[in-house]
């Protein structure tokens, strides 16, 4: 059985890696890199952001965060930082990859961000290995906009892609 506060949570951490992330914050050695400048590309940011959920960085995620972000399912600024913190400050290891991603152009300066981010409980997600059992995927779609030299994710949303969401089976009855 799985845990559904880290099913809950992975899904709000998806939403956020896509927001979070550049240049890597640690490299494969676990040795922590210094963050991106705040003015760096979004596409160097975007993993940046999701190397800096797997490495506790509550911070540097929370920096990229507008307090007046609001996902389109309605979890906010508050509900992210809860998020993040509860994995930051926990015991065990958060597991997360950034899969792929694309930064387009939106309304008025903004941009959007696609992205495929995996996430896995108890154990660190390493670059070209398999996910391991019990891993998740989500796609996550998040708009940033510049504030000040920085980018922000101000909206977004996110679907869980792998493995498919389930419900638990119905028990059968019969019928007469």
């Amino acid at each position: 059985m799985r845990d559904t506060g880290f099913r809950r949570a992975s899904r709000l951490l998806a939403l956020f890696a896509a927001a979070l992330v550049g240049l890597s914050a640690c490299d494969g050695a676990g040795e922590r890199k210094a963050p991106p400048p705040a003015d760096e590309d979004l596409a160097l940011l975007i993993p940046s952001l999701v190397d800096a959920i797997q490495a506790k960085q509550p911070v540097f995620v929370m920096d990229h965060v507008a307090q007046t972000f609001k996902e389109d399912g309605g979890l906010d600024y508050y509900d992210v930082r809860a998020l993040v913190e509860r994995f930051a400050f926990g015991d065990g290891a958060v597991g997360a990859r950034l899969e792929d991603s694309e930064v387009t152009p939106d309304a008025d300066g903004k941009r959007r961000v696609s992205a495929h981010v995996a996430f896995a409980s108890g154990q660190r997600l390493a670059r070209g290995e398999s996910l391991p059992e019990g891993s998740v995927v989500y796609a996550l779609e998040v708009v940033f906009a510049k504030n000040g030299p920085r980018w922000q994710a101000v909206g977004g949303r996110y679907k869980r892609v792998s493995p498919p969401a389930t419900s638990p089976a119905t028990p059968s009855t019969e019928t007469r």
